[in-house]
Parts: structure tokens; sequence; C-alpha cells
């Protein structure tokens, strides 16, 4: 199978992230891991986007300039969209974990994280510790 027909058959991943640079580097470490992935700096413009919906996957930081990480993924529950959504945080707290949870995050990343904990979160195994 050449390049070409692997990223159409690619997992699509929706990543939101408000700072470029960390944004930049996930979208190539995704994008090495096999995704097809479309990135936004806030959640509005990723609502815009018609291929949002079909991606099965949410790589979503926490803090947008828009909405926070759990009142996006609601925005995008609320247009129909369901898949495996990943939480990054620099403010990781019991509380906020157990809103994101009940919101329908799968994992919940404290900020700095590493790169396998983020594929592991992704692929639904759990992350070493």
């Amino acid at each position: 199978m050449n390049a070409v027909a692997r990223r159409a058959h690619a997992p699509r991943l929706l990543l939101v992230e408000g700072n470029d640079a960390l944004r930049r580097g996930l979208q190539l470490l995704l994008t090495g891991q096999g995704y097809q992935v479309h990135a936004f700096s806030r959640i509005m413009r990723a609502l815009a986007d018609p291929l949002v919906m079909t991606a099965s996957h949410l790589v979503i930081d926490h803090v947008l300039p828009e909405a926070d990480g759990v009142e996006a993924l609601n925005l995008l529950q609320l247009h129909g969209w369901s898949g495996r959504a990943v939480l990054m945080t620099t403010s990781y707290t019991a509380n906020l974990r157990r809103t994101a949870l009940r919101a329908g995050f799968a994992a919940i990343l404290p900020k700095p994280f590493s790169d396998a904990s983020l594929i592991e979160a992704l692929h639904g195994e759990p992350a070493a510790t």
C-alpha cells in the first residue's frame, strides 16, 4: 500500500491546542504514529470543519480561548461527535479528573507528559507509572 492509500485509511484525529509550538509538535508526533491529524488552536474553528465529525480520536488542551476542554467535548458531543477523547492539562486535580471522566474523556494527561503516555492513552492502554 502506498503512502497516499495508507493516509486515506489512517484514523482521523482532532487536535485542539492553543500553543502553536506544542500543537505543531503533537501534530508531527501523531502523524508519525499513523493518524490523519486535523489541528486547530480554537474549538470554534474545529467545529466549522465538517471533517471533524469523522474523527475517531480527540486530543485537547484543558485551557482554550473559547471554552475549556470539557466544555469543548460537550460541544462536539452536541454536534454528534463520539470517539476516544484525551484531555491535556497543566492544572491536574482530582476534581478535574472526575469532571473530565464524567464528561466522557478516556484519559487525562498532566503536562508535561511523555509521547508514550499520549500514544497509550489514545490506544486505550494504561500509561506506565
